[in-house]
C-alpha cells in the first residue's frame, strides 16, 4: 500500500469512528455504575442489634467480595446510594445548566445534626487538610506564637503548622504520647508554656487508631485561652461525635474515609464563639454579608460557610448528605459497636501469638474500630503488600513515627470471616 492510499484508509476510518461515536448515546450514571446486576435495598435498623444484616449492609458496596478492603481509614469506599446521588445531580445540573448551590443547605443541616452543632458553624471543604489550613491561616499566628503537635499526625494535620513555622516564624513543638492512651491529657498540659497559642490533635490517631481524650484536652485549651484544632479525619463515621459536648475551636474531617462519601470530601466545624474574632482565609462570592465594589466595602458573614466562597461541586456535596443518611439508616451507635466487635474477635484471635504486638489501647476510652499491629522481627512494610497480593488482605503500613507497623480498618462492610483469614494469614506469616 502507497504512503497516500495509507493516509486515506487511515483518515477514512477515523472519520468513520468519529461518525460512530457522535451518533451512539451518552454513557449515562445509570450504565457508568452497572458492576452489579443488582444491589438490594439497605435496611434500615432494628432496635435489636443483633438483627442488623450485615451482609444487606456489605451488598451496597460495589468492590468483589474476595478483596478484603481493610484500609477505610485511608480511603472509604462509597455505597451504590451514594454513587447514585452524585451522578444523578451531576447529570440534573448540566441539564439545567446550574450550579446548584441552593441545594446544600439541607446538606448543611444533616452535617450540622450528625454533629449536633448549628448549620452555620459547617463548612464544606476539600479533605480534612483544607480544613486543617483555613483553621491554620485563619489565626494569624506570628513569630515565637507555639503550637503544640504530636508526632502521631498524619502529614495533612501537621504540614498546616509547620508552614505556619516556615512562614511565620511560629514555633512548632513537638511532643510524644502515651501509647496506651492514659497519660496523654497529662502530656499535653506538661507541655504548655505561656506562649502556647494552639494545640492541634487527632481525635483518633492515623498511626495506632488511638483516641484522645478530646473534651478534656479542649476544657483545658479554653481554661488557658489557647485554641483547640482537633483533626478528625480518622472519626468521622466512625463514632458518634457530640462537638457541642467536646465544644473545640476547630474540627477539620474528611468525607471520604469512615463516612463513606464522595472522595474530595471535608468538613470544617468552627466554633460559633470564635467567628468574630478570625477572618476567612479567602475571599469571593459568598464570603461577604455585604459586598459594594464602589466603595470598596465588604463585610465578612458571621458564618463558617463564608468558607465555601466561589463555585462549588454541588453534586459531590450533596454525595455527603447521601452518606450522612446512609449511617443513619444502620444507626452510628450500631456502626460504631460493629467496629469494636470485630476488632475484639482479631484481638481474642491473636492473643495467644506472642509474635503479634498490638499498639493500639485495649480500653474502649482510647481506642475504637482501628488497630496497628506489629510482628516482631519482620520489616512490616514490606510483609503489608505481600499479605495485599496473595490474600487480598488491603491494609496500610504505618511509616510514620518509625512505628513499622500495619495499620488494620475494622468497618461495616467488614465480616468475622475477613477477620478469622486475616488472622490465619499472620501466624502463617509468623511461621514462615
Amino acid at each position: 500500500m502507497s504512503k497516500s492510499s495509507r493516509r486515506s484508509f487511515i483518515k477514512k476510518n477515523i472519520l468513520s469512528g468519529l461518525f460512530l461515536t457522535s451518533a451512539a448515546p451518552l454513557l449515562s450514571a445509570e450504565n457508568a455504575l452497572k458492576v452489579k446486576p443488582r444491589i438490594p435495598t439497605l435496611k434500615p435498623n432494628a432496635s435489636d442489634y443483633n438483627t442488623i444484616d450485615w451482609n444487606n449492609i456489605r451488598e451496597q458496596f460495589l468492590f468483589a467480595k474476595d478483596y478484603h478492603y481493610l484500609n477505610t481509614g485511608s480511603l472509604g469506599p462509597s455505597p451504590k446510594i451514594v454513587l447514585d446521588t452524585v451522578c444523578n445531580a451531576m447529570e440534573k445540573l448540566e441539564t439545567s445548566c446550574s450550579h446548584g448551590r441552593h441545594q446544600i443547605d439541607e446538606t448543611h443541616e444533616k452535617m450540622a445534626k450528625f454533629l449536633n452543632v448549628t448549620t452555620d458553624e459547617i463548612a464544606f471543604t476539600r479533605n480534612a487538610t483544607e480544613g486543617l489550613n483555613i483553621a491554620a491561616r485563619s489565626l494569624r499566628l506570628k513569630k515565637g506564637d507555639e503550637i503544640i503537635i504530636s508526632t502521631h499526625e498524619h502529614v495533612g494535620g501537621a504540614s498546616p503548622w509547620m508552614a505556619l513555622a516556615k512562614d511565620f516564624g511560629a514555633v512548632v513543638k513537638l511532643i510524644d504520647l502515651d501509647f496506651n492512651g492514659e497519660n496523654n491529657l497529662q502530656i499535653i498540659k506538661d507541655s504548655i508554656t505561656l506562649k502556647t497559642k494552639v494545640v492541634a490533635f487527632s481525635h483518633i490517631t492515623c498511626t495506632t487508631g488511638m483516641k484522645l481524650p478530646a473534651k478534656d484536652i479542649v476544657e483545658f485549651c479554653r481554661s488557658k485561652n489557647i485554641y483547640s484544632c482537633i483533626d478528625g479525619a480518622q472519626s468521622l463515621g466512625m463514632f458518634p461525635i457530640d462537638l457541642r459536648d467536646i465544644n473545640p475551636d476547630f474540627y477539620a474531617s474528611s468525607g471520604h474515609k469512615w463516612l463513606f462519601g464522595p472522595k474530595g470530601t471535608g468538613v470544617l466545624f468552627i466554633n460559633k464563639s470564635i467567628i468574630s474574632e478570625i477572618s476567612p482565609v479567602f475571599a469571593g462570592a459568598y464570603t461577604d454579608s455585604k459586598f459594594d465594589l464602589n466603595t470598596l466595602t465588604i463585610d465578612y458573614r458571621h458564618s463558617a460557610q463564608r468558607e465555601e466562597y466561589g463555585t462549588r461541586n454541588t453534586p459531590i456535596t450533596l454525595g455527603i448528605g447521601s452518606a450522612i443518611d446512609f449511617i443513619n439508616t444502620i444507626g452510628i451507635d450500631n456502626v460504631a459497636k460493629r467496629g469494636r466487635e470485630l476488632v475484639t474477635r482479631f484481638r481474642k484471635g491473636v492473643a495467644n501469638t506472642p509474635e503479634i504486638e498490638i499498639l493500639t489501647p485495649e480500653s474502649d476510652l482510647y481506642s475504637a474500630s482501628m488497630i496497628t499491629i506489629r510482628i516482631k522481627d519482620k520489616d512490616n512494610l514490606k510483609l503489608n503488600p505481600v499479605l495485599n497480593k496473595e490474600k487480598k488482605l488491603r491494609m496500610r503500613g504505618i511509616y510514620e513515627n518509625n512505628i513499622n507497623g500495619i495499620r488494620i480498618s475494622f468497618a461495616i462492610f467488614n465480616t468475622f470471616e475477613e477477620v478469622d483469614l486475616l488472622v490465619n494469614s499472620l501466624k502463617k506469616v509468623i511461621k514462615a
